[in-house]
């Protein structure tokens, strides 16, 4: 089995559970943040996520990443905006992850934050990123009494 055939069903489940989880938070409480964490918002975090997979997505494939910031928070401030972000970024993420061979996935790359790894390595640290800010929301979620999606299977 190659990376991509691992990573593909990983980040289905943990992107389906986070659309689900963004749906849960009532539109007037999208800007929650706990007090005095310098940290982002539930809908910073969810357009976080947006942008690291058009990031992951565009960059497959090429030798310097960039970073792309295709959702910016300014002008994604409704959960209709914020959904459709996530919606285009995973499409976004699994195109270029369908581009991933083998060959590529041992490839060296150099990231925007100067990491130099093989790609494969590189999206396969994805998921666990995405599940990493997906337990960030949920944590949002219950700080606000509402009990968050486990599994969108």
């Amino acid at each position: 089995m190659g990376i991509r055939e691992a990573v593909q069903p990983a980040f289905q489940l943990c992107w389906g559970t986070v659309r689900k989880n963004v749906d849960l938070m009532p539109d007037t409480a999208l800007n929650f943040k706990p007090e005095g964490l310098e940290t982002r918002s539930f809908r910073e975090v969810a357009l976080h996520m947006a942008n690291s997979c058009a990031t992951f997505g565009e960059n497959i494939g090429k030798t310097a990443w960039e970073r792309i910031a295709a959702f910016p928070p300014e002008s994604h401030v409704s959960k209709a905006q914020v959904l459709a972000a996530l919606t285009q970024a995973g499409d976004r993420f699994a195109s270029g992850l369908s581009r991933l061979t083998d060959e590529e996935a041992g490839r060296v790359v150099r990231t925007p934050w100067g990491a130099e790894l093989p790609q494969g390595q590189l999206i396969a640290g994805h998921v666990p990123h995405m599940m990493y800010h997906n337990g960030q929301m949920t944590i949002y979620l219950r700080m606000r009494g509402i009990k968050p999606f486990f599994l969108a299977r």
